[in-house]
């Protein structure tokens, strides 16, 4: 049966070259039995020494692990119960598949049939059935994944933490392995924490995303929730990309503001909980995929394009509008002929629905 993961003002200090920093902030999270959630957010912004501490392989300085309610913060890291994949796979090479899939059943001094029977049941599970004897050297990236995968699973863990375990393969093959580490996390009911900087990542495979910044909690939510209402100018960027302009409260409404705009008012959505106050700056976020290129006669603003990027089913232009800053569109790529060329002057139309305001 799952288990919980419950983290309480968690904490980690470094000390570098005399100076100490905080890596990991008085965080808290509750991981709920059989979620999987995924920590967001750049290099260095503390959610691999997180997952350290929840495996035991760092101690925090301050703050407590929980799993199911019992406090593991001292417990050694095999005392734990707890599967962990990390980025490199860590597969011993002179072991061939069965040999890799079986270690941990062999460490707890599992019977010979009952280690055959479980690592036969895994092996086709993840699809390598019939390649027992191969060794890793042997296999492709994705395979040596799916051994990765078979070696935790083999053991039956109820929490499995999971490293970046995507960062080594291409990206056709890395959305292949989302589908597959989410298909058996959910048949085998473990609790998951997937750490990855990858927001497609994040977006395709997590119930909750928690996103990082300098050790600190930006936001929590479902991936829908942190793409429709971002919570920080941090957040709106990380989770989607975002156009991040300047405005000013000329009125507050229900949900809404009223803000000027390089000359002109717009009535935009709020960022909920957050306390605005009239004649301030706030930041307005708008995702390029809600821009659109008009008529410069037709537009809010007009400004000269300055490159297009074909992404396949969209080009991305950048444009430098007249007001000085600068804009990212995606519009729906409709064909070559309608490809918009370098220098053309373009308008820019943006429906006030779908700008989000934001604290600055």
């Amino acid at each position: 049966m799952a288990q919980s993961i419950s983290l309480r003002n968690l904490t980690k200090s470094f000390t570098r070259g005399g100076e100490t920093f905080q890596a990991v902030d008085a965080l808290s999270l509750e991981v709920h039995a059989g979620e999987l959630v995924a920590f967001l957010g750049p290099s260095g912004c503390g959610k691999t020494t997180i997952l350290r501490i929840i495996a035991g392989f760092e101690r925090p300085t301050e703050g407590q692990v929980l799993i199911e309610g019992r406090d593991i913060t001292d417990d050694e890291p095999n005392k734990r119960g707890i599967g962990f994949i990390f980025q490199n796979y860590a597969l011993f090479p002179h072991m061939n598949v069965f040999e890799n899939v079986a270690y941990g059943l062999n460490v707890r001094r599992e019977s010979r049939k009952e280690t055959e029977r479980r690592v036969s049941e895994v092996l086709e599970l993840v699809g390598l059935k019939g390649a027992e004897r191969q060794f890793p050297n042997r296999l492709s990236g994705g395979e040596q994944q799916r051994v990765a995968l078979a070696r935790v699973f083999v053991i039956d863990p109820k929490v499995l933490l999971m490293d970046e375990p995507l960062a080594n393969l291409d990206a056709k093959l890395r959305i292949v392995m989302l589908a597959e580490i989410r298909r058996l996390q959910k048949r085998l009911g473990a609790t998951c924490v997937f750490v990855t900087h990858d927001q497609k990542e994040a977006l395709a495979i997590a119930d909750r995303i928690v996103v990082l910044n300098r050790g600190k909690v930006e936001q929590v939510g479902t991936p829908f929730q942190l793409y429709a209402n971002p919570a920080s100018c941090f957040v709106a960027d990380f989770i989607g990309q975002a156009n991040i302009f300047t405005g000013r409260v000329v009125a507050l409404g229900e949900g809404r503001l009223e803000v000027s705009f390089h000359g002109r008012r717009l009535s935009v959505r709020c960022s909920p909980g957050v306390d605005f106050r009239e004649k301030t700056e706030v930041a307005l976020a708008v995702r390029p995929d809600f821009v659109r290129l008009v008529r410069p006669e037709d537009s809010l603003l007009s400004g000269k394009l300055l490159s297009g990027v074909f992404l396949g089913d969209t080009m991305e232009y950048t444009i430098e509008a007249d007001s000085g800053f600068f804009v990212r569109a995606l519009v729906p790529f409709s064909g070559e002929e309608d490809v918009l060329p370098e220098g053309a002057t373009v308008g820019l139309k943006v429906d006030p629905q779908d700008v989000l305001a934001l604290p600055l």
